[in-house]
């Protein structure tokens, strides 16, 4: 997370860059801050420059909402992953 943005209606998302991997809209993913898991939730809306998408690729900017979490702060870690 590099910024936390309030967006009205929907509430705080998470400015982020996917640094890793891939990012899906619907994906699990655990909110991290430092070692510490905060939350594991869902991904809600997935916007790349303010159009919404279902995927974002390693190296892109995007801001990430999630369901029953709101509590983002800059330097928080969104991890995604795969139950199995």
């Amino acid at each position: 997370v590099q910024e936390v943005f309030n967006i009205g209606g929907t509430g705080n998302i998470a400015g982020s860059r996917c640094t890793d991997g891939f990012l899906r809209k619907g994906g699990n993913v655990r909110v991290m801050r430092g070692d510490k898991i905060l939350v594991e939730s869902k991904v809600k809306t997935l916007r790349n420059f303010k159009q919404e998408t279902d995927k974002i690729e390693e190296g892109n900017d995007c801001g990430i909402g999630l369901f029953d979490f709101e509590a983002f702060q800059p330097d928080d870690v969104i991890e995604c992953f795969v139950e199995t």
